[in-house]
């Protein structure tokens, strides 16, 4: 509790001055002179005045008035709820109080319109009498209450403009009621609870009820004693209750009287115009005014009372205005002004100053608390606060009070600027204060690089750990790199990475922990804890220096993250530079797992082997070796590694594995390995290639005496060239002589010679058969032929009628010639041999073509026993013959297109389907087929085919006699 007297300031914040006729701007207004008012209300742009005779006057914002009779006989109370005016009075004589309802903006034969009257005396109950004198309505319309002279209140809940509810007698003076004459009602709806407080103040007690569901739920006595009618006022705005008492002001929450707790009714008092009478008390934004009188201090004056109108700021206690009037007969508001009704029916207007106005009065007494407290109940306070703060800060900086005045600058941040603070306490001996400013413009997101910089070096000097920890837990906006490097520049590593790892700062934690404190092992715990992305991007830029110093913990952690697949391991090859053993050691663990650079892997392992190879460790000839067998697909760039490294076994073993016959054999060549061709050659066993072979031993500028005798050796043993062939092309050579070829040349002549030895053997053989055959002939053509045989030759019995003989000196039961042979004109016996014989001399043809199909079908249609045929063709190998052409080709795939033309035409042809469209038949086919007509072979071929023959006198593309151009 404060008294005026000895603690309140008093100013001149408002100015009062008369108000004028607005039709006589030169006279004072006097249109209320001859009012004689007890009550008022005020509503938007208008003030109703109610008379105790009960009339009921109405003055608008423009002093417009307006007059009506609202009760006949007297007027006891008047309440307004926007347009709606409620009385409560007399119309007769005796007791029968009315209410009524007037509808301020319909007006009828000269007066508003009533909506509504409600007798309230036998509302009571039966046999009570009792006069009522207050009333109150709540802003809805849906609650009204009234009370009477003898302490009883009643109340309805209801939409009373439309009908009449039930209603309920909160206070029954009769029995419960204090006794005293309610002196004011006033109702507010709680819309958070959903109830209603309905206040009922006599001159001995204040009280008020929590109403919910039309049930009294709680009720409150509050501490002040009572008040007069007119000294009380609700303030809608802060939902609060002032009462005006003999000594005190009282101030009641609304929110407060919901409990019941002892001390919900005790309020906020102050002793205002405690020497003094009061005579009305008016509530409005955050004032109270207050009207109060004393005796006169003037003996001369004729006035017995002095009255005084004082208007207090209560949040800032002081005093805002205070006036001595003479007469004055009332004090009201209209449009938020209040106005001051002289007894000889003038009028005043109390304006409040301007916002600037006020704080000029203040700044001129150094009243800075108080100024900021003006503004900040200001509409514009935004606008002036900062002002305020930054004079009242400079203000206590002069005056040596440096805490209070950082505390004052810590309100402008956002407006002044931080430099001009800063400035005032560079000084060594005010780093607290800085480091109070500075945590305030962090707070608010309103500091730079800079001002983190000289805050952490603040903390710094002063070896606040806890200051520096408590800045980094509270996540204040800073460049966070900024703040990293001041603390690692003064050796705060600790708080560095706690800073570093708060915001995830990954590359500056690691920095610290790797340069600053050299603390490997706690750099690679926090690297294996982050994400996939942030553990590649860490160890790129810190790998190396960490393989360096903690070889084996970084080795597990790579080979961990590598195994499950969780990084891109050929991101870290850089990593390993200048270290081949770990990097070799961690591409053969990423090789398992990551199939997305498997390739690329491969050939960094490879080349990481070849270089050690190249330096003449022949201890890695079995890793290179097994990295090229182990991963062999995609093997381009391991062959241009292989070359790049001059590595034979692995050109070598590519070129194979590739299937670049033609590639390994130039290869060969450029390195003049003849044996090594040859050996090729005698794998693969293509003529082409033998002949390839023959013209670079030839072309020779070097050559080896005893490469080309191996040459000639391997070209006899394997029968590939012929002859005449090899020694044409060998002749064009200006190096080799007869005697290189001396010895293949007789070994040829010495064959030849044998061949011709045993051909004339066949042939004296040949014709001794033909002789023998055509005295067979003879003898059957001209000779009696004598049938003696006994036994039928199929059934091996005696032979009987009907019998079947044959020239052939064979016999057959007739029957069993129908059952052996389907044909009667030849016989079973000798077709059979005859057929063996053809299919013995046969064997080897080509089945694959046209007419051999063709011939098949007509042996078919003339063989007395087809199964035996088809058993003959098969046992020929007419099924193998596709398997052994199929294989053929596999094996001669380095070969040119041209070569292949017989081997796809043959592949092409399924000797048992009748084909319908012309097939390509090539050379060598023809060469091979007995069966192929002449006329097969011209309409058999729908184009010329390249013959091979390298003796075609039509074709010199494999010609090695050519002469050179």
């Amino acid at each position: 509790m404060s008294l005026v007297e000895t603690g309140w300031r008093q100013f001149t914040f408002f100015e009062k001055h008369n108000v004028y006729d607005p039709n006589n701007p030169k006279c004072r207004f006097n249109g209320l002179k001859n009012l004689k008012a007890f009550r008022s209300v005020s509503g938007v742009g208008f003030t109703v005045f109610g008379e105790p005779c009960g009339a009921i006057f109405k003055l608008s914002r423009n002093l417009e008035e307006y007059c009506w009779i609202a009760h006949k006989r007297s007027l006891a109370d008047i309440a307004l709820a926007g347009l709606i005016l409620a009385t409560v009075g007399e119309d007769e004589e005796g007791i029968n109080s009315l209410v009524k309802l007037w509808q301020l903006d319909r007006i009828e034969k000269d007066a508003p319109f009533c909506i509504r009257v409600i007798r309230v005396c036998p509302l009571l109950g039966v046999g009570r009498s009792t006069r009522a004198c207050a009333i109150a309505l709540d802003s809805s319309l849906q609650h009204i209450a009234v009370g009477f002279v003898d302490s009883s209140v009643i109340y309805s809940a209801s939409n009373i403009k439309e009908k009449s509810g039930k209603w309920l007698t909160v206070v029954n003076g009769s029995s419960s009621g204090p006794g005293d004459e309610i002196t004011g009602v006033f109702l507010t709806w709680i819309a958070a609870q959903d109830l209603c407080i309905l206040y009922c103040l006599t001159s001995t007690s204040v009280l008020s009820f929590s109403i919910a569901n039309k049930t009294v739920a709680n009720k409150v006595v509050h501490d002040a004693k009572g008040c007069f009618r007119d000294c009380w006022s609700f303030n809608e705005t802060r939902n609060q209750l002032i009462v005006g008492s003999t000594e005190m002001v009282h101030f009641y929450e609304a929110e407060r009287s919901l409990t019941a707790d002892p001390d919900s009714g005790k309020g906020r008092c102050h002793a205002l115009g405690r020497s003094n009478e009061k005579i009305q008390l008016i509530a409005f934004h955050h004032h109270v005014a207050l009207l109060t009188r004393q005796p006169t201090a003037i003996p001369s004056s004729n006035e017995i009372w002095t009255y005084v109108v004082s208007i207090y700021d209560t949040e800032g206690q002081c005093v805002a205005f205070s006036c001595a009037i003479p007469a004055v007969s009332r004090i009201f508001l209209l449009d938020n002004v209040l106005m001051v009704l002289s007894q000889d029916g003038t009028l005043s207007a109390l304006t409040e100053k301007s916002i600037s106005s006020k704080l000029d009065i203040l700044f001129k007494k150094n009243l800075y608390d108080l100024a900021v407290g003006v503004a900040k109940r200001s509409s514009v306070s935004s606008e002036h606060l900062p002002e305020i703060y930054k004079k009242y800060g400079d203000y206590l900086y002069r005056s040596g009070d440096f805490e209070n005045a950082v505390q004052q600058y810590t309100e402008t941040v956002g407006y002044l600027e931080p430099s001009y603070v800063v400035k005032k306490f560079l000084d060594g001996s005010h780093i607290k204060e800085l480091c109070m400013y500075l945590e305030v413009l962090h707070a608010k997101g309103k500091a730079n690089s800079h001002h983190t910089t000289i805050l952490l070096n603040c903390y710094t000097r002063l070896t606040a750990h806890d200051k520096i920890r408590d800045f980094i837990d509270r996540n204040f906006e800073c460049n966070i790199e900024t703040a990293v490097q001041v603390l690692r520049a003064a050796n705060f590593t600790t708080e560095a990475c706690h800073l570093c790892a708060k915001h995830k700062h990954h590359d500056a934690l690691l920095s610290i922990l790797i340069e600053d404190r050299a603390d490997y092992k706690s750099a690679l715990k926090y690297i294996a804890k982050l994400e996939t992305p942030q553990v590649e991007e860490c160890l790129e830029k810190f790998g190396k220096c960490l393989l360096i110093n903690s070889p084996e913990e970084t080795m597990k952690l790579l080979s961990d993250k590598a195994c499950f697949s969780q990084i891109n391991s050929l991101a870290l090859m850089k990593v390993f530079i200048g270290l081949p053993s770990q990097c070799t050691k961690f591409i053969e663990t990423a090789l398992k797992k990551d199939k997305k650079n498997n390739e690329k892997l491969r050939n960094l392992l490879l080349e990481l082997r070849l270089r050690q190879w190249a330096l003449r460790d022949e201890v890695f000839i079995y890793s290179i070796w097994v990295v090229l067998r182990k991963y062999d697909e995609n093997l381009e760039e391991s062959l241009e590694l292989c070359q790049l490294f001059n590595y034979i076994p692995g050109i070598i073993y590519i070129y194979k594995k590739m299937k670049r016959y033609d590639k390994l054999i130039e290869y060969y060549m450029r390195q003049n390995k003849l044996r090594e061709i040859v050996e090729f050659c005698e794998e693969k066993n293509s003529r082409d290639l033998w002949i390839d072979t023959v013209v670079f031993a030839s072309r020779g500028k070097d050559i080896d005496p005893d490469e080309i005798k191996f040459l000639l050796e391997r070209i006899e043993a394997t029968n590939s060239i012929h002859p005449l062939v090899v020694l044409e092309i060998l002749s064009k050579s200006d190096k080799i002589c007869v005697g290189h070829v001396r010895d293949y040349i007789v070994n040829w002549m010495e064959k030849q010679n044998a061949q011709v030895e045993k051909d004339e053997e066949a042939i004296v053989e040949e014709e001794t058969k033909m002789a023998e055959i055509e005295e067979q002939i003879d003898s059957i053509t001209y000779k009696v032929q004598i049938f003696q045989m006994n036994k039928c030759s199929a059934c091996d019995t005696s032979l009987q009628l009907p019998a079947v003989h044959f020239l052939c000196k064979h016999s057959y039961h007739a029957h069993c010639l129908e059952s052996y042979s389907e044909k009667a004109d030849y016989c079973p016996a000798c077709i059979r041999d005859s057929f063996n014989e053809r299919m013995q001399s046969d064997k080897g043809k080509d089945f694959s073509t046209r007419s051999a199909y063709v011939q098949f079908q007509n042996e078919v249609n003339e063989s007395v026993d087809c199964m035996t045929l088809i058993s003959s063709y098969i046992g020929d190998g007419l099924f193998d013959s596709w398997s052994k052409e199929n294989g053929s080709k596999t094996e001669n795939e380095w070969t040119s297109p041209q070569s292949d033309t017989s081997t796809m035409n043959k592949l092409n042809v399924n000797q048992f389907e009748d084909q319908s469209s012309e097939k390509t038949i090539s050379m060598s086919t023809i060469a091979c087929n007995p069966f192929l007509t002449p006329k097969t072979m011209n309409s058999g071929t729908a184009k010329s085919v390249q013959s091979t023959n390298p003796f075609d006198v039509d074709n010199d593309s494999k010609n090695p006699f050519e002469e050179d151009l």
